[in-house]
């Protein structure tokens, strides 16, 4: 890097500054430098006082990087409007210039932001939460350090718990971990079984989907997590959020659908009717769950003869008939298969 910077500075000295900048920080955070250290290294660089803001605290140093005093950050402004830079869950860090703007303050901001990131990550008990959650929750890792994690956690090895899934953007008590899945990023945490009820029976957060998975003990919470993932992926306008008990055999049926990649002719034929007619999938949701078909009338707020006639037509289209015992078991089936897919 050294060698790099002085062969860079006769042709471009602003290029040759900012490898400076990323050199400086990179050093600092080898050495396990503490927040307070980087924030006064950003200070010192950019000649300026400088201020982070995380977890509901803020620190603030000037311009020579001495620690100031600092009130509670205004709602919603913590930084006071200054050039800033996002960092971990929810941080920021801004430096207080005053007039135009120093060819290096973005790249100290981004560099002081992402040693900031990792300081945290490495001392917070949130983000020691975090990666206990990650490592119980991976069943690839040895059972010694899953029991590890659970002890972290505070889990009793006697205990059930339940791991709960949700997107990512909610929030969730307790310490939670966003794990990356074939399906994407989700939100998962361990929670005592009647918290775990409540998530499914309350909706704190209108739209929220929530998957629930099997009661578990801390050795086995792996399969609680599964279990959870799949409630999530098949959940859907009626049942926004699963309990992957109340799924019974059909957990099974999910799981093995889920590694298959065979589609079936049935999977097919529903894919062009939901792509040709979107409103489909609403009528074969409450079709698939309701005894009778004028029932279903009454749910959604359909005429009777309406509803006779579109359960007709979409029977055409799927190549069985809905509208029997037999026809609404295979269309319930289908749907998992549509709403694993979906969200492959």
């Amino acid at each position: 890097m050294q060698g790099l910077v002085w062969r860079l500075k006769a042709l471009d000295p602003e290029a040759s500054e900012s490898l400076k900048v990323i050199a400086y920080f990179d050093a600092l955070v080898d050495g396990h430098a503490s927040a307070q250290v980087l924030l006064s290294g950003a200070a010192v660089l950019s000649g300026c006082p400088a201020g982070y803001a995380t977890d509901g605290n803020t620190v603030r140093v000037d311009a020579s990087g001495t620690k100031t005093d600092v009130g509670a950050p205004a709602p919603g402004a913590p930084d006071g409007g200054w050039p800033g830079h996002a960092f971990g869950d929810g941080g920021r860090v801004w430096i207080e210039r005053t007039g135009p703007a120093f060819a290096n303050d973005e790249m100290i901001l981004e560099r002081v932001a992402i040693a900031l990131g990792i300081s945290f990550d490495r001392t917070s008990p949130v983000a020691a939460s975090r990666r206990a959650v990650e490592t119980l929750l991976d069943g690839a890792a040895p059972l010694d350090r899953r029991m590890d994690a659970s002890a972290m956690l505070h889990l009793d090895r006697q205990t059930s718990y339940r791991v709960v899934a949700v997107p990512v953007s909610t929030d969730l008590a307790g310490p939670s971990a966003v794990i990356y899945t074939a399906v994407g990023p989700v939100r998962a945490a361990v929670l005592r079984f009647s918290i775990a009820e409540a998530t499914v029976a309350q909706n704190p957060q209108p739209g929220a989907t929530a998957g629930v998975g099997l009661a578990m003990t801390p050795e086995l919470l792996h399969r609680s997590w599964s279990t959870a993932l799949l409630a999530l992926r098949l959940t859907s306008p009626r049942h926004p959020r699963q309990l992957a008990d109340d799924l019974g055999s059909l957990l099974v049926f999910a799981e093995a659908a889920d590694t298959s990649s065979y589609e079936t002719p049935d999977l097919t034929a529903l894919k062009w009717l939901v792509t040709s007619q979107p409103k489909a999938l609403a009528l074969l949701d409450s079709i698939a769950e309701t005894s009778s078909l004028r029932a279903v009338a009454e749910e959604i707020g359909l005429h009777h003869s309406s509803v006779q006639t579109r359960a007709a037509e979409y029977s055409t289209a799927l190549g069985f008939d809905i509208r029997t015992a037999a026809g609404r078991v295979r269309l319930s089936l289908v749907l998992i298969f549509w709403r694993l897919a979906s969200q492959a």
